[in-house]
């Protein structure tokens, strides 16, 4: 199914590029940038269909949950989405996704679900570790399926990070490898160009505090880690206004022969766990 995975993935990787490959900061060096733990809802509809394009439309939401623990980062993602083609009937998708990150950069849990027209066709869940002596993501269900990593490995968060760093150092390129669990592809690669540092106004129906700031237009092409090195084109890529916290204000996502926005209409912020001592 055209972009069936991909809006998911998409918001994964930046509702969450490595600096230098294969670098991951420590828990402290991680805190350095402040990622915000809030509750957000994302409108989802095309933007454009190149001739010869079988998607007529999507359409659909997103509702997202970030929220720092006192370990890691917890995300949870539910789609509701719509898509018509020509010569082939609606097609109603409901999926989710729930993780959880460890500061170091080193474990994530994930779990994945979608439903396609009332009928679950897909479930997944496992664990990715980076450690000395074991660098795999693990899946339980399917219990078969298993992707080696690497040092160079990034998760979502980590990822995320890793980008608004770059930005605020004024680098205009970051490439990394990242494993999310979203869907059962393994890890891809991204190539990110940053383009200059914005002010952003808060917008007047949003949370003031969590829209308004500095920011980057960003441009990301996806690509699968296992493609030939000669690989000229991408299989999707995206261009998104990111907050220096983390939030995504809108993201057009290009699929080459299609596109669609994700538009953020709501959000709040999520209060965190006290950690440490009282």
């Amino acid at each position: 199914m055209p972009g069936k995975s991909s809006p998911r993935r998409v918001s994964v990787y930046l509702l969450c590029a490595a600096l230098t490959a294969g670098t991951i900061g420590s828990p402290q060096t991680a805190h350095a940038v402040d990622l915000a733990s809030h509750k957000a809802i994302y409108d989802i509809r095309m933007k454009s269909s190149q001739t010869g394009s079988q998607v007529l439309d999507v359409r659909g939401k997103m509702l997202f949950t970030f929220k720092k623990s006192c370990d890691g980062w917890i995300s949870n993602h539910k789609f509701s989405l719509n898509y018509e083609y020509t010569g082939s009937q609606p097609l109603e998708v409901e999926s989710k996704f729930t993780s959880f990150e460890g500061f170091g950069g080193k474990l994530l849990n994930f779990s994945s679900s979608r439903i396609s027209n009332g009928e679950q066709d897909q479930e997944l869940r496992g664990l990715a570790t980076i450690s000395d002596t074991k660098k795999i993501a693990q899946f339980s269900i399917p219990e078969d399926l298993s992707f080696k990593l690497s040092d160079a490995t990034l998760f979502p968060a980590a990822h995320t990070i890793k980008l608004i760093e770059a930005a605020e150092q004024g680098q205009k390129i970051v490439n990394a490898e990242v494993f999310d669990g979203s869907d059962d592809k393994g890890p891809v690669e991204i190539n990110a160009v940053i383009g200059k540092k914005i002010v952003s106004e808060p917008d007047t129906k949003l949370d003031k505090a969590l829209t308004g700031g500095a920011g980057w237009v960003m441009r990301l092409a996806v690509f699968p880690n296992n493609s030939d090195d000669n690989q000229t084109t991408s299989d999707y890529e995206m261009t998104m206004n990111m907050l220096e916290n983390g939030v995504i204000k809108d993201m057009t996502v290009d699929y080459h022969n299609f596109s669609v926005t994700q538009k953020l209409v709501a959000i709040e912020p999520l209060k965190e766990d006290k950690c440490g001592a009282e």
